[in-house]
């Protein structure tokens, strides 16, 4: 809130300045607005140097991988067909084991935007699952990019999804984001679908994982 009271003194000091030097009068509303703008661009760099490392690794070898000792792993993917969108993420630790999975389904106007919604959904699951090193994993690369890319080239249909990504990405001591090829995302990309056939909505703990799921995770286990 100290950073929030900063920026809307600022803000007062510039109105306050065109006043007097200017003779422009600006309203209290425009005031406020353009207080909470200089906000959200300084709390999403901050989010940013809050996270110990965000990085975006391509992986062309298509096979699945356990994540390294301490990390945890979330693969996401997304389907999109005529209006509607679902999301899936599956969540498992560095022995192959099943820590929570879940689907979501819901309106939207792109396939873009339905990827998008699936880094958002996957970092929910998170912090559900009370991570704290994560990987996050998904065939979509343009997201991640645009995660850590310039904030002000991110494209306005992704606009307010990525500034979500940032906004919950300082919940992590360290989160990396990785670009694979679909056929390495096979586990997220099987939830998706049965998510989309049945019109799924539904989180799934770690003892009772979706049958659709269930050889995949028992392959990663061997």
């Amino acid at each position: 809130m100290r950073n929030l009271g900063s920026c809307l003194l600022w803000n007062i000091w510039k109105v306050r300045n065109d006043l007097v030097f200017n003779n422009n009068h600006v309203s209290v509303v425009s005031c406020i607005h353009k207080a909470l703008e200089d906000f959200k661009v300084f709390d999403l760099h901050h989010a940013l140097n809050y996270c110990s490392q965000i990085l975006v690794n391509p992986n062309i070898i298509a096979v699945w991988e356990l994540p390294p000792p301490l990390f945890m792993k979330i693969n996401v993917d997304a389907a999109y067909n005529n209006g509607k969108g679902v999301v899936a993420a599956v969540a498992v630790d560095s022995f192959g084991n099943h820590l929570g999975c879940g689907a979501l389904c819901f309106n939207t106007f792109s396939a873009t935007v339905a990827e998008a919604k699936a880094y958002v959904f996957g970092i929910q699951l998170a912090k559900r699952l009370q991570l704290s090193r994560l990987i996050v994993e998904g065939d979509a690369s343009e997201i991640p990019k645009a995660v850590t890319g310039n904030t002000n080239e991110i494209p306005w249909s992704l606009r307010s999804t990525v500034l979500s990504i940032l906004d919950r990405i300082k919940d992590f001591s360290e989160i990396r984001f990785v670009a694979i090829p679909r056929d390495a995302n096979s586990i997220a990309h099987d939830l998706v679908q049965y998510a989309i056939s049945n019109f799924i909505n539904k989180w799934w703990y770690h003892d009772e994982p979706p049958n659709c799921i269930m050889q995949r995770l028992t392959f990663s286990e061997d």
